[in-house]
């Protein structure tokens, strides 16, 4: 081998192919690097086999034996390791990390169809592993005691078991939701753990209560006959027993149905029958137990911790409903007859309401403040990036930074997909957490609709589906359909800020929005950039409207400056485009204004579900899933930052480079006329920024020309 195999890329691609990796450049400059066929540094002259077209897409075709080409290599048999031959062993190693590198590389280039072919051939081994796993385990014998038979196993466990029922049952006394079957002498069929005798002891850490006994023997059950008192040893005279055991009191006992995710369970459950114990406490106990009780006094239905875990990721990620989730819970516990399973969907919605309510409060810090009242928005997450004094601003950031720098920037927009039902009987809604999320509250928003008059404005711009869609009014919705406000640069959702619109996107409506998110941690920033579909022909009454309702609030000496997206900016007028364009707003940097629309887009997978609901119970999920997506954007806003900045830093010296060599090439005279013009314009706005428009003489007609001949 010659030094200029150093240089070759420790890659292959296919089946012993080579390639080296040569530096190039792309159309835009930027570095990149192609592969170039480098076979011919390692192959021996005329043993070369031939270059595929296109080495990717090729390399699944070729079939070469991987020890033939290793012999085809030039690799003496010395002692890589050799110091006196450190720059050949250098080389060999080079050599020999490609060849061991094999498999890795291997399995990297490899398809997934490539992955089905390699298993096809084990097909049959597969399927014969898997019917021995069914056949009768251990022989029949019982692992515990090997007396009784082993006609037990367990489904969830790892491994192969096989138990007798008393054993099985000790074995599972802390697994209650593992699926066991038992051999019926041709094959394994489901049963029970409460079948074999199991017997759940709610209370005493999972212990039986030492009072759940009826007066067995006191040298069997370790009982001192001094006080009348059952000691540490009738506990585990206790343990084991089934719960038909004569010795076990019937009174402390009762059926439950509990929801896990493998699948809904029945147990009989035992519970504390301790002197001073109160029976309306048992809920407690199935909470120390991670079991969340479906009501308060005697429950009968219980959710595992778990379950309600799945659920709420499960409609946050998958957009799964309730139903559909416990379907698939019911199909997991009999999927030949679910409908023998019992019913417990309505239950379920209940709970997971309360369960998401809990949580939200333990992760927002009022686990430890019950009376501590959340507020508005209170149990919400903002942008971390946006300009929020007291939170990631310095104390002195009015020195440091200037009111275009820390102006916030807000985009809104409308959903008519989110509507909502009439209730039959609104007044018997219960709302856990109104107006502590992203949905603004329900009273005040009421008072505020009742007292503020309905805009007959007509559009002086052009006839945008907002400003039509206001004389949309459904007799049997509610709402027809949400607005909300969002950080234009971030797309996150401002808390307590979204709301329902009843007739169309009125104004009465989105000025509501707006005031709301333009109040929330904007102590001291007088500035703010709007951007809204119709910001044309809004803007234009926006500030008497906000005199005239007493619900309408703004932080003082705000200016606002109006602006429209770039996509519903091409509907406006020629006039309008200086005047709204978001290319003329200083701070405003390359936005483009439409951000709210890609937020829609799993909004939309979760309305039809959510129109039915109740309104307490729609404003909590649109509140989760808004807080999903915050979160989304929080933890993501690092890497996302970072992978934008370089761009973003190459395309600034492209364009400053532009900009210099056409202000090179102007009379200097004329430029700095110019940038005069573009300061006045950009300080006045308005109709100031009309000297951005490109003017035009009309040609002359060609009845002039016929004329003048």
């Amino acid at each position: 081998m010659h030094c200029q195999r150093s240089k070759v890329l420790q890659k292959t691609l296919g089946r012993g192919s080579l390639y080296t990796f040569q530096p190039t450049k792309t159309r835009r400059g930027k570095l990149t690097h192609k592969e170039v066929d480098a076979r011919h540094l390692y192959f021996p002259s005329g043993s070369q086999p031939s270059t595929p077209g296109t080495p990717r897409t090729k390399a699944s075709s070729q079939h070469l034996n991987f020890s033939d080409f290793h012999d085809s290599l030039d690799i003496p048999d010395s002692d890589w390791n050799d110091v006196d031959d450190a720059p050949q062993s250098r080389r060999h190693t080079k050599v020999c990390t490609l060849i061991w590198g094999w498999s890795t590389i291997k399995n990297y280039l490899q398809s997934q169809n490539d992955y089905i072919r390699e298993w096809l051939p084990w097909r049959a081994e597969y399927l014969n592993i898997i019917l021995e796993g069914e056949q009768l385990a251990r022989g029949g014998i019982c692992e515990q005691c090997s007396e009784a038979e082993g006609s037990v196993w367990c489904m969830s466990c790892a491994g192969v078991h096989a138990w007798c029922g008393p054993c099985a049952v000790k074995a599972h006394r802390n697994l209650p939701f593992h699926k066991v079957q038992r051999w019926n002498g041709a094959h394994y069929q489901p049963t029970s753990l409460m079948d074999l005798g199991f017997l759940w002891h709610i209370g005493h850490g999972g212990d039986p209560c030492p009072c759940n006994w009826s007066n067995p023997d006191p040298e069997e059950s370790g009982h001192v006959t001094g006080d009348d008192t059952p000691n540490h040893r009738s506990v585990g005279f206790l343990l084991g027993r089934p719960y038909d055991d004569p010795v076990i009191r019937k009174s402390s006992q009762f059926q439950m149905t509990i929801v896990h995710t493998e699948g809904i369970f029945s147990h009989e459950v035992s519970v504390c029958k301790c002197p001073g114990s109160d029976p309306n406490d048992w809920h407690f106990d199935l909470l120390c137990q991670r079991l969340f009780p479906a009501s308060i006094f005697k429950p009968k239905t219980a959710f595992t911790f778990d379950v309600l875990d799945h659920f709420l990721i499960d409609a946050l990620e998958c957009k799964t409903s309730a139903m559909s989730f416990y379907q698939k819970l019911k199909r997991f516990t009999n999927n030949a007859f679910p409908e023998r399973v019992p019913d417990r969907y309505r239950e379920l919605m209940r709970v997971s309401q309360l369960w998401r309510d809990l949580k939200h409060r333990k992760w927002f810090g009022f686990g430890h403040d019950a009376g501590k009242d959340p507020g508005d928005g209170g149990l919400a997450l903002f942008c971390p990036a946006c300009p929020h004094p007291g939170l990631n601003l310095p104390a002195d950031w009015k020195v440091w930074y200037d009111r275009d720098t820390v102006m916030r920037q807000y985009v809104i927009d409308g959903n008519f997909t989110a509507q909502h039902m009439k209730m039959n009987k609104p007044e018997l809604d219960v709302a856990l957490s109104d107006g502590k999320g992203y949905m603004v509250s329900e009273g005040p928003y009421q008072n505020h609709l009742q007292q503020s008059l309905d805009s007959k404005e007509r559009p002086t711009c052009s006839n945008h589906r907002a400003i039509n869609a206001a004389n949309i009014n459904e007799s049997n919705l509610r709402s027809t359909g949400i607005g909300a406000t969002a950080c234009a640069q971030h797309g996150c959702f401002v808390p307590h800020s979204v709301v329902d619109f009843q007739k169309g996107e009125r104004y009465m409506n989105t000025d509501y929005s707006i005031c709301n998110a333009l109040g929330y941690g904007s102590e001291r920033i007088t500035k703010a950039l709007l951007i809204y579909d119709v910001g044309c022909q809004w803007s234009v009454n926006f500030w008497s409207r906000v005199k005239n309702s007493p619900s309408l609030l703004l932080p003082p000496a705000l200016e606002i400056i109006p602006a429209v997206g770039k996509f519903h900016l091409a509907a406006c007028k020629l006039s309008s485009f200086p005047r709204y364009s978001l290319n003329f707003v200083k701070g405003a940097g390359h936005l483009d204004g439409e951000i709210l629309e890609t937020l829609w887009a799993p909004f939309n997978k979760i309305s039809p579900t959510a129109r039915s609901m109740t309104q307490a119970h729609r404003q909590e999920v649109y509140d989760d899933h808004m807080r999903d997506s915050n979160w989304k954007k929080l933890v993501g806003l690092v890497p996302s930052l970072l992978k934008k900045y370089k761009p973003s830093n190459k395309c600034l010296e492209e364009m400053n480079q532009a900009y210099e060599q056409l202000t090179a090439v102007l009379d200097p005279d004329k430029v700095s006329g110019w940038e005069l013009d573009a300061l006045r314009a950009e300080a006045d706005r308005g109709e100031a920024l009309d000297i951005h428009l490109l003017k035009g003489h009309k040609g002359r007609s060609c009845g002039w020309a016929d004329d003048s001949f």
